[in-house]
């Protein structure tokens, strides 16, 4: 598909539908995700003025149907939130159809008050002549009916729940647009319905449907805070892009309980030069390190992996140079390579493993509680001091990591816990192709011996003397110079 189009969307609620509930979740989150897409132009809901079904309609005009193929859009309907999924298996069923672009006479700016949307099929070789009277003789005559608008035409390319038409046969969709005023029914609109050449062509109609729907609402494009992007189930992704837009992209994963201001020295220093080279570096604050909207899926290294893919396609990153994460950042970075390998051309995982074990889920529910029972506080400072040898406890680096830690939300965190409790990257790991690197601070307990045993081909191992679970803040200059030999 390609061109500009028409996606069409009936919708019959069923017995056990909640009216508000549907309409709040198509108003507010289904219809305003996609207004937000650069290529969905316009957004409106019908609601049926005739005593049909389905009776309920939103439609969409499309700068280019291509796009309706590439993961940006497919997505939306791939990862449904959670409030979606509740409403939409209430529904007795749902249409959805895709046209191209025809022909358009005529100018509406606003939506349409009134629509009558026209179907019909024809035999290939009777097209020719059903063309010629739509566009030589119909709109002509509809023009002339009091408060008409436009008329647009388009031609079938996804069919929806009748299929596509039988072979030999092809589909068009009419949509008229009219003021609330309008002479439908009234003698114009008969005169156009009672042609000679009409009766011809309807003689060899094999199948035509005729609705009118009435305007509901026009979709706003949801709103998204500044430097930031809202998933297709409602986390807020806070991202910084900063250096030269001509340079290769890094991106920066931050651990769990931390934000993307774990790498304001990494940063600078790819900005502004390593071995002779500059990067561009976007890094981002992950879902999970403020408050999760209550329709968001449970947080699972999948979907991180995903936001990531996400976040790039809404900055225009096509591929990015390298990925590199630390801990729960880490095992975001290699699962993007597994899931997303033609996306990046290395990746850099520090301090993290690839799979959940029983020790570690013991450990997180443990510090659930504390955070629950004694606050965040109390979980940042045993975090951080555990994150950190004894010697930098009290540097200026671990007490900006205990106010990030502070600062975390609890939802978030418990999500996130839930997602580094339940994962297994291992029989994945082999499809790993892509350059790797994989590094680990020489304090940071077992992982240092942990990850030298991952056996993902191309990839080597550093480590980084003087520090614990996040390297670069405890020895930057020793893990920038394991970063830069590495890109």
């Amino acid at each position: 598909m390609k061109g500009p189009g028409y996606l069409a969307v009936a919708i019959q609620p069923g017995d056990k539908t909640n009216e508000e509930a549907f309409h709040h979740w198509y108003n507010t989150e289904h219809g305003p995700l996609r207004l937000r897409l650069p290529f969905i132009l316009t957004g409106d809901r019908y609601k049926a003025a005739d005593d049909k079904r389905p009776c309920w309609s939103a439609v969409y005009d499309v700068s280019d149907l291509s796009w309706l193929d590439k993961r940006i859009y497919s997505r939306l309907r791939e990862e449904r939130s959670q409030q979606e999924k509740n409403v939409m298996s209430t529904f007795e069923f749902l249409d959805r159809k895709i046209y191209s672009t025809v022909s358009c006479r005529g100018e509406s700016k606003d939506p349409a008050p009134v629509q009558l949307a026209v179907s019909m099929r024809v035999k290939e070789n009777d097209e020719e002549d059903f063309n010629k009277w739509y566009e030589e003789e119909h709109i002509d005559m509809l023009s002339k009916v009091p408060g008409w608008l436009r008329s647009r035409r388009f031609k079938t390319e996804v069919g929806g729940l009748m299929g596509m038409p039988p072979a030999g046969q092809v589909e068009y969709l009419a949509v008229h647009d009219y003021e609330a005023k309008n002479g439908l029914g009234g003698p114009e609109h008969e005169a156009a319905r009672t042609t000679a050449w009409r009766d011809r062509v309807f003689n060899y109609v094999q199948w035509h449907d005729r609705r009118e729907w009435s305007h509901h609402l026009t979709f706003d494009a949801l709103e998204e805070p500044p430097s930031a992007v809202a998933t297709t189930d409602g986390a807020k992704l806070r991202f910084q892009m900063e250096g030269n837009p001509a340079d290769p992209v890094i991106v920066c994963v931050n651990s769990i309980l931390t934000n993307l201001h774990i790498w304001d020295d990494v940063a600078k220093a790819l900005t502004t030069g390593v071995n002779g080279k500059t990067y561009r570096v976007l890094r981002y604050n992950s879902r999970g390190y403020s408050q999760q909207a209550t329709r968001s899926n449970p947080t699972r290294f999948d979907i991180l992996a995903d936001d990531l893919e996400y976040l790039l396609q809404r900055t225009n990153v096509e591929k990015v140079h390298a990925v590199i994460g630390v801990s729960m950042g880490g095992v975001t970075a290699i699962n993007f390579a597994i899931r997303h390998p033609g996306m990046l051309e290395k990746f850099i995982a520090c301090d993290c493993n690839v799979a959940a074990s029983p020790a570690n889920t013991t450990a997180w529910n443990d510090r659930i509680e504390l955070a629950k029972d004694k606050g965040m506080n109390a979980l940042a400072d045993v975090t951080v001091k555990r994150w950190f040898t004894p010697a930098n406890h009290e540097s200026a680096n671990a007490k900006k990591t205990m106010k990030m830690a502070e600062e975390a939300s609890l939802d978030g965190f418990v999500q996130n816990t839930g997602a580094l409790c339940n994962y297994d990257l291992k029989e994945h790991l082999s499809s790993i192709k892509i350059p790797g690197l994989l590094i680990a601070g020489e304090s940071d307990g077992k992982l240092p011996e942990a990850m030298q045993k991952f056996g993902i081909s191309n990839t080597t191992f550093k480590q980084i003397p003087n520090a614990g679970h996040l390297p670069m803040l405890e020895n930057h200059d020793s893990f920038m110079e394991a970063v830069a030999g590495f890109l």
